[in-house]
């Protein structure tokens, strides 16, 4: 009996290790893609990839990475699950201009729904910040809904990528820098438009042998290649995702979708012959 316990002192030891472990990783993730966020911005997401901690759980520390400042007053920052608040008081639907008001311990949160930023952390991936305006519900249609139905809210601009004071985690030594750290930058890099610092960041990440364990974080460094002219490693990409999964093949498709139209004149035709290579409809 005791060796028994010993045993399942260790076994939960670990569990809660890992957990915490989880959440550093979290926290540095969001400060890489999010280095400041604009006052009273709401943090959406369906739900975390981690089993002890809850939407508000979130909150406190989030509001210590952006607002270390922070006195007393109305709360900067909240961060909410879709899934467990779509419906009810705090989250009555995902439509814009629908006021957020939560009493936090002795503190009140008020926003807006049209101050969101819309985040997804899958299970074996990196955190990303979802941007109806490359089409996001289209690459993430797979996901469920009471995420997908959430990119319409999501504001961009709330990100302040250059800001004087950026977000540390408390707690949290910062960690190596592994793959999640440059499709951080390389995803903060594409919404400043910025498709050399993305192809750079992809370069380096490829040249210390890092990969993703989702597909799927490929695409930014797609966009980055083609968009700066490298197009046959954009096309070399697309392609390793779709060796490995072809359900990714409509992400991939949107993406070229996108290039097609931001390109520069001259490559129309290459472009059109590599949509065609990749199964994607004309």
């Amino acid at each position: 009996m005791i060796a028994l316990g010993i045993g399942q002192q260790f076994f939960n030891a670990n569990i809660f290790r890992r957990d915490w472990q989880k959440q550093g990783e979290i926290y540095w993730q969001m400060a890489w893609r999010m280095p400041a966020l604009e006052p009273n911005t709401v943090l959406l997401t369906h739900q975390m990839p981690i089993d002890y901690e809850t939407d508000l759980s979130f909150t406190a520390p989030i509001n210590w990475m952006y607002a270390p400042d922070y006195t007393r007053s109305n709360l900067p920052y909240i961060f909410l699950y879709t899934e467990k608040r779509i419906g009810g008081p705090t989250l009555p639907a995902l439509e814009k201009d629908i006021e957020i008001f939560y009493p936090y311990r002795t503190v009140d949160f008020r926003s807006s729904t049209s101050n969101a930023v819309v985040i997804y952390m899958p299970q074996n991936g990196c955190l990303r910040v979802l941007d109806p305006n490359r089409d996001d519900e289209e690459i993430y249609s797979r996901e469920p809904n009471v995420l997908t139905d959430a990119i319409h809210l999501s504001d961009l601009s709330r990100i302040i990528s250059n800001p004087e004071q950026p977000a540390i985690p408390p707690f949290f030594s910062e960690p190596e820098h592994g793959w999640c750290y440059y499709f951080a930058k390389a995803e903060l890099a594409q919404q400043q438009s910025d498709y050399q610092q993305v192809a750079s960041l992809g370069n380096e990440a490829i040249g210390l042998e890092f990969s993703p364990e989702d597909p799927t974080e490929w695409l930014v460094f797609i966009e980055g290649f083609a968009l700066i002219g490298d197009l046959q490693t954009a096309q070399n990409l697309s392609n390793i995702i779709l060796e490995s999964d072809s359900r990714i093949r409509r992400g991939v498709c949107t993406v070229w979708e996108q290039i097609q139209v931001k390109s520069q004149e001259g490559s129309g035709q290459e472009i059109e012959a590599i949509l065609l290579s990749l199964g994607c409809n004309p």
